[in-house]
């Protein structure tokens, strides 16, 4: 993997330290929360499917190039009713907050980088 990194001029942007102080935040709040990962050398995941098991995604946050997650909970009302929508951001930013990991709003949610590639610029917020 370094020589993929160092081959496609990728920079890090978090270490393992961020990677596990936020992990250990996402668990306290983990049943509110999908995610979509996109590892360095996949292609990107179809914008339709959202993984709800933090376990996915935690082992492997070496290779990860961004991490979308959402705290939006869809709570059914019927056949005929749309769900109500239950929206866990501010518990998620909280959580980023306390990790102290730089993110960035995306469409549903919020993204965690772990790498940017050459030309990938984003709008950071930092905690």
């Amino acid at each position: 993997m370094k020589r993929y990194i160092e081959r496609e001029n990728i920079s890090s942007v978090l270490n393992n330290t961020k990677w596990e102080r936020l992990f250990k935040e996402l668990q306290k709040i983990e049943f509110t929360l999908d995610f979509q990962c996109k590892d360095l050398d996949e292609t990107e995941p179809s914008p339709d499917y959202w993984d709800s098991d933090l376990y996915h995604v935690m082992g492997g946050w070496e290779q990860i190039e961004w991490l979308n997650i959402r705290a939006l909970i869809s709570h059914p009302k019927g056949a005929l009713v749309k769900p109500e929508i239950e929206d866990n951001t501010q518990l998620l930013i909280k959580a980023l907050q306390q990790s102290g990991v730089p993110y960035c709003m995306h469409k549903e949610g919020i993204r965690i980088w772990g790498y940017l590639r050459l030309g990938v610029s984003t709008e950071w917020i930092s905690t």
